[in-house]
């Protein structure tokens, strides 16, 4: 009797046990798997050392829906949401800097803190540690005076070196490049009489590795004759507006090397291909520079800036001087003309924002067309009885009628059947003197792989470009929505790219493929004159849409 019993009040706690797991199991399921981890994986992992005035990347990869932040020596940084990632899961990416005045020791744990719902979930990284401030400058050139005049004598290890060229392109180390083989994209070209050392480490026989570790090709430089200028201070920086543009002054002792990036963008992956570019910021670097005190820097109303913060810092070993200015109108960045005047005196120039094409300046280079001697005329691409040249001819000319009409200034360059104008680079020359804010090449794409292949696609190189090739990509493809091939369209997107016609800083710059003449039916649309005014139509539409914001 007592056994029965017993039985009975096992039989009814096993079901009663189910059925708390049924309504647990379903409970779970109903929340969509509310139990699935919010946070994967952050950066810096391990204890990390840094430098009292030093930017450090904070980063979490987790749930894309999530909000994340992290806290660092009791300050609280939003991450955002960088578009990186697999799955449900992305990296969220912020900045915490150093204080310039930080002593050395650990700063604590890194808290990263992550809500999706009504949950939270916490994950702490070992943190960072301050190290010795320790400033060093090159050492004194080990042939001073040797090849001053750069004609018979190649600057050597140890050799004070100055750009001769109007703007030396700089590449980046083997180790640190982001897989270009062209001067790097996020490098602003360093401007006549630059002053920089040839490092022990020095690349081979056309590029010369610098130390402030840049490349650059000795045809650009010649050996310098005088003497170790020591550390640089930046006494004075000043403001001015007019004409469309905004001037800022830098003294300095010497003409340091320096960098001016808008930011912040993003990159894709560990390639150059940008995923995102809002800026609300311009930062400039100047290297081997142990103070920079501005003063006070007024901005006019109508300047493209409103503000200015100066700092110090050191990067990679190397003592900076920081100048953030902040734009007036976020994302409204073109580029910087840039010019040393006197040992130490730099002038940048930056064009104003504009809302729409009134008062744009744009280039627009029709792609080939010129002779590359008395008798050969480069055509581009040729098929289905169509020549690349005067197709691209065609097009530069209707949209420059289409932009001007709008109220845009615009300069064609004069490349049909000229030799002037038959290098890439002597057309880059000519748009950096007319200082324009858009350089657009128009070209038209052939296939050897496909006679089907077909749709537009618009390249890009510099960060600041990315937003100007995805709307012009986007509308060229809209023309075609106007036209009986609307059916057969396809839009190939904004690619990033190493053109030479792209890779300028001083100015955003696009290489358009309208299409491709190698596939018949596309060539026809084309070719075809009544689809001219439908193409500069949509593609002046896709640059007004850029300079909008």
């Amino acid at each position: 009797m007592n056994s029965s019993k017993t039985i009975k009040r096992i039989v009814r706690l096993l079901a009663l046990l189910m059925t708390f797991s049924l309504i647990f199991c379903s409970t779970a399921s109903a929340a969509g798997g509310s139990f699935t981890r919010i946070i994967k994986n952050v950066e810096p992992k391990m204890q990390t050392l840094v430098l009292p005035g030093e930017d450090v990347t904070i980063r979490a990869l987790a749930h894309e829906d999530a909000t994340v932040i992290a806290s660092v020596a009791g300050r609280n940084i939003a991450l955002d949401d960088t578009g990186e990632g697999s799955g449900n899961y992305s990296w969220f990416e912020g900045y915490y800097r150093v204080s310039k005045t930080a002593a050395e020791g650990s700063l604590g744990a890194i808290t990263f803190t992550a809500w999706l719902d009504d949950r939270a979930e916490t994950r702490t990284a070992p943190g960072l540690t301050v190290g010795k401030l320790d400033v060093t400058v090159p050492d004194k050139p080990s042939s001073e005076g040797s090849g001053s005049d750069g004609s018979t004598v190649k600057p050597q290890s140890g050799d004070m070196i100055i750009v001769t060229s109007d703007y030396a392109d700089v590449y980046v180390p083997v180790e640190n490049d982001r897989g270009e083989e062209y001067c790097a994209p996020y490098y602003y070209q360093l401007p006549a009489g630059t002053i920089d050392y040839v490092s022990e480490d020095s690349e081979g026989s056309v590029t010369c590795l610098l130390a402030s570790g840049r490349k650059v090709k000795y045809a650009d430089i010649k050996t310098y004759s005088g003497k170790n200028p020591g550390d640089n201070e930046i006494s004075k920086i000043t403001a001015a507006s007019s004409g469309g543009y905004t001037s800022i002054k830098v003294s300095g002792l010497w003409s340091v090397p320096f960098n001016v990036e808008a930011k912040p963008f993003t990159y894709k992956d560990s390639t150059n291909t940008v995923s995102s570019f809002s800026p609300d910021k311009v930062v400039i670097t100047f290297d081997y520079t142990t103070d920079i005190s501005a003063g006070t820097i007024r901005f006019p109303s109508s300047s493209c800036f409103t503000e200015a913060e100066v700092y110090t810092r050191v990067r990679n070993g190397i003592a900076q001087g920081v100048l953030e200015l902040t734009l007036a109108e976020e994302g409204k960045y073109y580029g910087c003309y840039a010019e040393y005047t006197d040992m130490g005196e730099l002038t940048l120039r930056f064009l104003n924002p504009v809302d729409d094409l009134e008062g744009a300046r744009i280039v627009i280079d029709p792609g080939h067309g010129s002779m590359k001697n008395s008798v050969t005329q480069d055509i581009g691409a040729s098929a289905n009885g169509v020549q690349e040249h005067i197709l691209n001819l065609d097009k530069a000319e209707a949209l420059a009628d289409e932009l001007e009409s709008r109220g845009a200034e615009v300069y064609v360059l004069d490349t049909w059947k000229s030799t002037e104008l038959y290098s890439l680079y002597a057309r880059l020359d000519e748009a950096v003197a007319w200082e324009p804010h858009l350089f657009i090449s128009v070209h038209h794409n052939t296939s050897s792989a496909s006679t089907s292949a077909r749709g537009v696609e618009v390249f890009y190189n510099t960060p600041f470009s990315v937003n100007l090739a995805k709307e012009v990509a986007n509308n060229i493809f809209d023309a075609y929505q106007e036209m009986d091939y609307s059916s057969s369209a396809i839009n190939r997107g904004h690619k990033f790219s190493e053109f030479a016609v792209t890779r300028n800083k001083q100015f955003a710059s696009i290489l358009i493929e309208y299409g491709f003449i190698t596939t018949a039916i596309e060539a026809e649309v084309l070719s075809d004159e009544d689809n001219l005014p439908i193409f500069a139509a949509y593609t002046a539409d896709g640059i007004e849409a850029y300079l909008a914001g």
